[in-house]
């Protein structure tokens, strides 16, 4: 088995980081290039960022924000929320993330997933799942 790696993931809202339990009570819990630094000198392999409001607000994701971590920290990041078309993968790998996440866009538009393979590279696209065990399937 290959090296664990440590990835935590800074829940964006308003500029800030946030933490709550199924994104409902959400705390602040600081700026978002200190938690980044902080993790990234706690040993952290990789870091991710998702703008948790992009989604629902129906907007794109905070390129400032991406551009304001990724500049205080050198391991990979991946940015999520609000990335729904190719344009917008381009435009957050330009501001400094190394990877994007996707997931109701993967979900409305499979085709992206593989265009944006094809176009950036599969090392560069990943695909966030949310998922809950549904109790009453016998399968």
């Amino acid at each position: 088995m290959g090296k664990i790696k440590i990835m935590p993931c800074l829940d964006m809202k308003e500029g800030r980081v946030v933490k709550g339990v199924h994104f409902v009570d959400l705390k602040d819990t600081g700026d978002p290039a200190e938690n980044a630094r902080f993790y990234e000198q706690e040993g952290a392999d990789e870091l991710a960022m998702l703008d948790i409001a992009a989604t629902l607000e129906n907007r794109k994701t905070r390129l400032e924000w991406v551009k304001r971590v990724s500049s205080v920290i050198t391991i990979p990041l991946t940015v999520g929320g609000g990335i729904g078309s190719l344009e917008d993968i381009q435009l957050v790998l330009d501001a400094g993330a190394a990877k994007v996440s996707m997931n109701s866009a993967a979900v409305k538009d499979p085709a992206l997933v593989r265009d944006a393979a094809k176009r950036f590279g599969s090392d560069r696209i990943t695909i966030a799942v949310d998922a809950r065990r549904n109790r009453d399937r016998q399968d």
